[in-house]
């Protein structure tokens, strides 16, 4: 938590003169992205990382790529309550147990995944390929093994991380070739950043949003205190809170322990990591397991359902007392958070279109 406060404190610490003239200055515009040196872009590592994304072959069925989840016209999520990663399988074939989440600013977040367990962004890349998601292999050793043997052998691939990377996957450790395909990932997402929303706009005295986002706005800031959590450029302070969406049972035991499966403290049971409120209204449904469907019955919930758990975060409040036509003024100014697409750069430097997107996939076995 003090390595999200200090990035959020840097973050705002570095716009003093942009929100000074700001409506409020609390939600300064996104920052260009974090660089990390030890990874810079190159078309080399753009070409690798369209290509690990979209291939299907990475993963045990043979039928599942990163994009089955994160679909780049759906908001880099895919709408489901509980993701199919592989629907090569029938109806019956197994549902992940977590909403998705959106791809979108990941790269100014400091922890990655609900429960934050990891903080290193090329990491969080390799992590589907250990889960249920891509299957190949229940622990990262054997997912590492699994991935570098597939890579080894086509040889697309050896020259890819050649030309990115100046190294041969075949005389690397199995863990060594798994670090840089995450490394190549991460540099797919890092592209992956909205734009500027209606709302920025406006609050930097230049446009304009209808008069119920305004009133929504400053609910937002006050009575329902929504900032306490949802404050910064991306609206999220990269800690984690509980908001009853995971109740313990009789026993103690949660469907979800959230935060505390990481750190072992039953304090943590039930927290989650803010998500961003950018892109919103877009990427229902909503909380770790997709449980609302719609931004109303996120506030319905924050409204009167929460506080059920006993770890229930006081900062969040409950109820918020809120009216119908509040709550329908928060959902207004949500929606002026909604910016143009995001279009990707394609390994050349150009857009990369849908037409680019089919071609990548033709040279793809079916």
């Amino acid at each position: 938590m003090r390595r999200a406060l200090a990035l959020l404190l840097l973050v705002l610490a570095v716009v003093p003169a942009i929100a000074a003239g700001l409506r409020y200055p609390q939600f300064p515009p996104l920052a260009p992205p974090p660089v990390d040196p030890t990874n810079p872009p190159t078309r080399a590592k753009r070409m690798l990382s369209v290509q690990l994304f979209f291939d299907t072959r990475l993963s045990t069925s043979g039928a599942t790529a990163c994009v089955n989840c994160h679909v780049y016209n759906t908001q880099f999520q895919d709408n489901l309550e509980k993701p199919r990663p592989d629907t090569s399988q029938g109806g019956d074939f197994f549902t992940l147990p977590f909403n998705t989440e959106s791809l979108i600013n990941i790269v100014y977040r400091s922890f990655f995944f609900r429960d934050g367990r990891l903080q290193d962004l090329g990491h969080a890349m390799t992590e589907p390929w250990i889960e249920d998601n891509q299957q190949l292999g229940k622990t990262r050793p054997e997912a590492a093994t699994h991935l570098a043997t597939i890579l080894r052998g086509k040889p697309g691939y050896v020259d890819g991380f050649r030309r990115a990377f100046g190294k041969d996957i075949r005389s690397l450790g199995d863990e060594e070739v798994f670090d840089l395909a995450g490394k190549a990932l991460a540099i797919l997402v890092r592209q992956i950043r909205t734009k500027a929303s209606p709302f920025d706009r406006w609050n930097a005295r230049q446009g304009k949003i209808p008069e119920p986002a305004v009133r929504g706005v400053a609910l937002f800031t006050g009575k329902a205190h929504c900032v306490l959590c949802h404050t910064g450029p991306n609206f999220t302070d990269n800690s984690f809170h509980n908001v009853s969406t995971s109740l313990p049972d009789a026993n103690g035991n949660r469907p979800d322990e959230g935060r505390a499966r990481v750190t072992g403290l039953a304090a943590d049971g039930g927290k989650f990591l803010t998500p961003s409120l950018r892109q919103v209204t877009l990427t229902s449904p909503y909380f770790h397991d997709g449980s609302a469907f719609g931004l109303l019955d996120v506030l319905n919930h924050l409204d009167a359902g929460a506080g059920e758990d006993p770890n229930h975060d006081p900062v969040v409040g409950t109820p918020l007392g809120l009216t119908d036509g509040e709550k329908a003024d928060i959902s207004a100014f949500l929606h002026t958070l909604r910016s143009p697409s995001i279009v990707l750069r394609s390994p050349t430097g150009d857009l990369c279109t849908d037409a680019d997107v089919a071609a990548l996939r033709a040279h793809l076995p079916n």
